[in-house]
């Protein structure tokens, strides 16, 4: 029972980082829309489904396997991916599916591993957490799980789809405003699974 305590706590300890630092929907003054709010709303509630869904499953969970902890290994990289990401944006930071009409271009720190690091790490806490629950769900409720599952697997699709579309979106809105700049730093840096080695910081 230690470990499962550990496991919980470690839990919760990753998705209160992952709600402080990646669901930041502040709206940044100066900030313009990539595609309509409702599209973002829709967003932030399958986010916000996702979480609640793991962190249930997680606090309800009666023990743990070399699966489970595998799954909570993955999120603590998206999540740590996440949190340097954020950082290392400060005020460049905006919600998904918006953009500033002033923008920065950050390449250092984990910038300068992936030029995606905050939707490499979202990713990474997609793919754990749709393990852990998947291999949890039809122990705790065998009976409701089916249901459960094609509910959680559409907002999941839908996430994962809007935040690679976004990527998209950004690294277009970037090479028009930074032209050159930002050429050098897309041939030196890969678009999302990071490099093996650090990439010199473009000046």
């Amino acid at each position: 029972m230690e470990g499962l305590r550990i496991f919980q706590t470690t839990a919760g300890i990753l998705v209160a980082l992952f709600v402080f630092y990646g669901m930041d929907v502040r709206r940044k003054g100066g900030a313009h829309d990539f595609v309509a709010p409702i599209w973002q709303a829709l967003l932030k509630l399958c986010a916000f489904s996702l979480t609640v869904a793991f962190a249930g499953i997680a606090m309800s969970a009666t023990h743990t396997s070399a699966i489970d902890w595998s799954a909570l290994a993955m999120m603590a990289a998206g999540t740590a991916f996440v949190v340097a990401a954020k950082r290392a944006l400060g005020n460049a930071h905006t919600f998904t599916g918006q953009f500033l009409g002033k923008p920065r271009l950050v390449t250092h720190g984990v910038f300068a591993l992936t030029r995606n690091p905050l939707y490499f790490g979202v990713f990474l806490c997609e793919a754990g957490a749709a393990l852990f629950v998947a291999h949890q769900a039809p122990e705790l409720f065998p009976l409701s799980h089916p249901y459960g599952f094609a509910a959680l697997a559409m907002a999941l699709a839908y996430a994962v789809a809007f935040n690679w579309s976004m990527a998209l979106n950004e690294a277009r809105y970037l090479q028009d405003c930074f032209g050159d700049a930002y050429r050098q730093y897309q041939a030196r840096v890969p678009f999302l699974i990071p490099s093996i080695r650090l990439k010199k910081e473009i000046e």
